[in-house]
């Protein structure tokens, strides 16, 4: 049994997020280039499930469509093509980032809801959750948890940790919160023995390419694996904080707000 989790952001028609800077605005894909990846996936014959559903199977290989932030684009326009391959995806939602500019309203929650798609949490305020004290990790799960169960009227169990930022603290924190799986930005294929609360997932980004993937339905990460390895020494340098706080510069953002927009 073979899953390959796909980490999409924002789906725009053409209109990219204007005030979004280039460590966010990276990871977001126009509504042809999602298209050309739907056609990939449906030619993969690949089962695609939610989150919650790709746990449960216990056996054949399948795909996980997920959305992290709640970004506007990925309700109004990846939901509806979703829709008409009869797809449904897991979209994991920043408490405090619903309503804002560029983001989901609690309506289009509700209605994505409604509509067959999996709300997951994406932590409170966005903040990296290792800097985080016991106390503020299971207030930041929890709070975003019962503030999405009260717009979506049903439970919701899956997540995923912002930047990617995972310890073994905050996996046993996700348990303790009512959490019943937490998705990572670490590239790979998850298997029968892959832990729930350190799920794997390739991160999409504007550059991603049909060919991309269609070799990830085969399984094929390799390439992501070994970049998201090489990163992985100056970030237990610098920490999470730091380490994101200097991408950021690098790239160009001079946001005062860092916490907005990091995918």
């Amino acid at each position: 049994m073979r899953s390959v989790w796909l980490m999409y952001h924002d789906v725009d028609c053409g209109r990219p997020a204007r005030d979004a800077p280039p460590s966010a605005t990276a990871y977001h894909v126009s509504h042809d280039v999602f298209l050309a990846h739907l056609d990939e996936v449906s030619a993969s014959g690949l089962e695609v499930v939610t989150a919650s559903e790709g746990l449960a199977l216990s056996s054949g290989d399948s795909i996980v469509l997920t959305f992290d932030d709640g970004w506007l684009g990925a309700f109004e326009t990846a939901v509806p093509l979703l829709l008409e391959r009869g797809l449904r995806g897991t979209f994991y939602v920043t408490r405090d980032f619903v309503g804002r500019k560029g983001f989901c309203s609690e309506a289009t929650l509700a209605d994505a809801a409604h509509a067959g798609m999996e709300i997951g949490v994406h932590g409170t305020t966005h903040r990296m959750l290792s800097g985080c004290s016991r106390v503020e990790l299971l207030r930041e799960l929890r709070s975003c948890k019962e503030y999405l169960e009260s717009v979506v009227l049903t439970k919701v169990t899956a997540a995923s940790v912002p930047g990617g930022d995972w310890t073994r603290t905050i996996a046993e924190c996700a348990r303790e919160a009512g959490l019943t799986s937490l998705s990572t930005s670490r590239p790979g294929v998850n298997g029968a023995r892959t832990s729930p609360f350190r799920l794997r997932r390739i991160p999409i980004r504007a550059a991603t390419s049909s060919s991309d993937v269609a070799r990830y339905c085969r399984f094929d990460a390799r390439r992501e694996l070994a970049r998201w390895l090489a990163l992985e020494a100056p970030r237990r340098v610098l920490g999470m904080q730091r380490y994101t706080h200097v991408r950021r510069r690098l790239l160009g953002d001079r946001r005062s707000d860092e916490s907005l927009f990091d995918p």
